[in-house]
């Protein structure tokens, strides 16, 4: 058994933040990443907003030096098919970022690793128990066996499926069944050519594209579960059936590709949060607690925002003061609600298709407790 203040358990963003944040007040927090090692994800694009996140975790600089590129606006084919665009050089942040998302994790490990935290690959975490004392027993599986680990404090970083939550309880509440289905291609552009990211309704749902690092195009369809035929979807023919029902994706893709896609991956981008994100010695981080709209372009900007709030109520709750779970947990209600007003008034701006089920579902007005969120 292996005794510790601070686990956390994922080390995607929030989980690396948490660390990271943790590690420079002095703490030794120790890390158990499932994944035998960062691996392609799709979320490559970050706004302007997210540059003060990362100066105050001191990872700017790092992340010119590796290669990553700027991202300086978005154009948007929505409400019309006339595109629009929204540049970022006018704004005070500057230029957002798009990403090498595998190097961009590793960095954020390498930077928790050298701040002091301990970090563990290949470790899945399978329950745990409270002992005596108040302190946690956690149990993990990997390649080499079964162990255990004590602890003071959890942090559930594990995304949405949230295994500490929901194992302590907690219920995931879905407001959509919205999905992703990725791919990449190559291009002849090793330094990302155009630096816009590309949104562009259509009747089913929305796609984006961007150029990135490595000579890489992503392109991905944003629709609901159900309206999918995953099966077809996940086919290359089927995807580029989908893709070529587009019109400015579609000749995108044909101008910038030198290759075909890669095999499509169905991923969920579902709106949802835990009925319950804190507790007594635990609290959740990032997607385990509320996951965003990629329309929002939230999600790695809240999981490092959210990672170093996280971070300072485990620092109170070790420091004595028991109530900084709660007040982590009232943090984020308060900042739900206005993003999903932000949410619906996004998808308003759409009137092309008010008979389609996609549509219709994100038009109708939300209650306090939106329309009937399923639960899980």
């Amino acid at each position: 058994m292996s005794a510790n203040g601070v686990v956390i358990l994922g080390g995607g963003p929030a989980g690396a933040a948490v660390a990271l944040a943790l590690a420079r007040r002095g703490l030794r927090p120790v890390v158990l990443e499932a994944q035998a090692g960062p691996r392609l994800k799709v979320g490559e694009c970050l706004p302007p907003s997210v540059n003060p996140l990362l100066e105050a975790l001191g990872l700017t600089e790092g992340l010119r030096r590796a290669g990553h590129l700027a991202s300086h606006g978005n154009r948007y084919v929505w409400g019309s098919d006339v595109p629009a665009e929204r540049d970022f050089i006018y704004g005070v942040r500057g230029a957002g970022w798009r990403l090498d998302r595998r190097r961009f994790e590793e960095q954020l490990a390498a930077a928790a690793v050298e701040a002091g935290a301990d970090w563990h690959y290949g470790q899945r975490f399978k329950g745990c128990e409270r002992v005596e004392g108040g302190s946690w027993r956690l149990a993990v599986e990997s390649a080499e066996g079964a162990f255990t680990y004590e602890a003071d404090f959890v942090v559930d970083a594990t995304g949405r499926a949230a295994r500490l939550a929901r194992g302590l309880g907690a219920r995931r509440v879905l407001y959509d069944r919205l999905v992703g289905v990725a791919a990449y291609f190559d291009t002849d552009s090793e330094d990302g050519g155009d630096s816009f990211t590309l949104v562009e309704a259509v009747r089913d749902g929305w796609w984006y594209s961007a150029r990135l690092p490595g000579g890489k195009l992503v392109a991905v369809y944003m629709t609901d579960g159900d309206l999918l035929d995953a099966a077809a979807a996940r086919t290359n023919e089927g995807w580029l059936a989908l893709l070529n029902a587009t019109k400015h994706t579609a000749r995108r893709v044909s101008e910038m590709s030198t290759s075909g896609p890669t095999r499509p991956r169905v991923l969920p981008a579902d709106t949802s949060r835990l009925t319950n994100v804190a507790g007594e010695g635990w609290l959740a981080a990032g997607d385990a607690c509320v996951a965003f709209d990629p329309l929002a372009s939230h999600g790695i900007t809240m999981a490092l925002g959210g990672g170093l709030h996280a971070a300072e109520a485990v620092f109170e709750y070790l420091d004595g003061r028991r109530a900084a779970p709660r007040r982590y947990a009232s943090l984020l209600d308060r900042a739900f609600a206005p993003y999903l007003l932000m949410r619906h008034e996004h998808y308003l701006a759409e009137q092309r298709w008010p008979r389609e089920p996609f549509w219709q579902r994100r038009h109708a007005p939300h209650p306090p407790e939106v329309s009937q969120p399923h639960q899980t």
